[in-house]
């Protein structure tokens, strides 16, 4: 009863949160900043020594040069504030990967902590760890901007019914439940005739999963029509979320990382950044899109202060809903998938996944597909199906869509083939690159 009420206490202080003003936003950001910071300083070793090293005092924080999640998980053992070590971690959260039953916690000084695995997509598997007090102020932020008929909602008859299709489960979903909000989790991991059998039984007022397992679940023939989809997890693309909305229902979608919680949909329906709980800064990255570098406000078991994320956006101010915070116009990929191919004058350039998932998307007839970068001149075109019709149809989209980039097609081989079906809970990424360069920009 008390967890239930903490997250309704978080969603109704939510409400106060959502800022118009710029000046008023950044004025509670700063506040916010002025007592986290130096509590973490006190208590994460790694994170004073980086202010050491640096030469700075807490109130040049901006200036503090960015970690990576690499460099996370080399200091985790004195960047937590729980006493935690990193072998203790990975062992009880790959057991719970290993079991499916991912109620242990760990001991931290100051309770039971809860532990968990990112996909790894970016090279990396990172692990986070939150404390009780954390993941109900995540519920109560969640549930405020993802529940469709917020207040109102609360008090429906017969109460909402949230499904969750994620990868791992969280305790977390089980405690807040109560007579006006219902949880199921559904296990990705799970064959998916048996998942679109319990999704179409259990009919959802809200579901939430991944864009291409919930994709998948149409065509097992799931069968229901929640209030809104909410896309987690992976880059919701324009046919996908049409797909959704026409099998399902309205779409909207959560930016959401190891790192924190980046980014939610406004009341219009448009994503934006998370700023009343990150604060970002940004690096460019030409054309528009930045490299986001972000510390969390309030944040504490595992304090992310200057975290350079790999991941690629384009940004706008201003949107329809009135809301302060800037809202996301495109999460175009990550850096690390950015294809590296030679231009008309033979120099590498960078190809955003943006500009192939558009190509890609006017092929007539795909189901599905992946572009990966093999080698320096060479990428591999995986179709789903695989014709004659579509095979033209892909490598006319990819060479018109990099001619217009400037790049030198005539040197490029396109290997096309089939694509075969990827491995349960593996995040989708449909453009992305495995060679890897001595020296790219990328790694500038």
């Amino acid at each position: 009863m008390f967890e239930a009420l903490s997250v309704l206490y978080h969603a109704l202080q939510e409400s106060r949160l959502m800022f118009r003003e710029r000046a008023a936003l950044e004025q509670h950001q700063h506040k916010v900043l002025a007592q986290q910071l130096p509590w973490v300083a006190v208590h994460s070793p790694a994170t004073a020594e980086r202010f050491r090293r640096a030469g700075l005092p807490l109130s040049r924080w901006r200036e503090l040069p960015p970690t990576s999640k690499a460099e996370m998980m080399a200091d985790f053992d004195t960047l937590n504030t729980e006493g935690l070590h990193l072998a203790d971690v990975l062992r009880v959260a790959r057991q719970a990967e290993s079991t499916r039953n991912f109620s242990p916690t760990l001991s931290g000084k100051r309770g039971p902590v809860a532990v968990g695995l990112s996909t790894g997509t970016s090279g990396t598997q990172g692990v986070f760890v939150t404390m009780a007090a954390e993941r109900l102020a995540w519920a109560g932020v969640v549930l405020r901007h993802l529940l469709p008929d917020w207040p109102a909602g609360l008090l429906r008859t017969p109460p909402h019914r949230i499904a969750f299709l994620l990868r791992a489960d969280n305790s977390l979903y089980r405690s807040v439940g109560s007579r006006r909000l219902h949880f199921h989790f559904l296990d990705i991991l799970r064959p998916l005739p048996e998942l679109a059998a319990e999704l179409s039984a259990y009919q959802p007022t809200l579901l939430v999963g991944p864009p291409s397992v919930l994709r998948s679940l149409l065509e097992a023939g799931a069968s229901a029509q929640p209030e809104r989809v909410v896309s987690v997890a992976e880059v919701l693309e324009p046919d996908d979320e049409a797909a959704l909305r026409a099998g399902f229902g309205p779409v909207v979608q959560v930016y959401q990382a190891t790192e924190g919680l980046l980014g939610l949909p406004c009341p219009h329906g448009k994503l934006h950044l998370n700023e009343a709980h990150v604060h970002f800064d940004f690096e460019p990255l030409g054309g528009g899109y930045v490299r986001p570098i972000v510390t969390d406000l309030r944040r504490r078991t595992q304090p992310i202060i200057r975290h350079r994320l790999d991941d690629v956006l384009l940004l706008a101010q201003g949107c329809t809903c009135g809301l302060a915070a800037r809202r996301i116009v495109s999460l175009a990929g990550r850096q690390d998938d950015a294809l590296l191919l030679p231009n008309l004058q033979g120099n590498e350039i960078t190809i955003w996944p943006d500009f192939l998932r558009g190509a890609m998307s006017q092929v007539v007839g795909l189901r599905e597909y992946r572009v990966e970068q093999t080698g320096p001149r060479e990428l591999r075109l995986p179709l789903e199906p695989l014709t004659l019709d579509t095979l033209q149809a892909a490598q006319e989209q990819v060479r018109v869509a990099l001619s217009r980039q400037k790049v030198r097609i005539d040197e490029l081989t396109l290997l096309v083939g089939p694509l075969l079906p990827a491995p349960a809970g593996v995040k989708q990424r449909r453009v992305s690159r495995s060679y890897k360069p001595k020296r790219s920009q990328a790694d500038a």
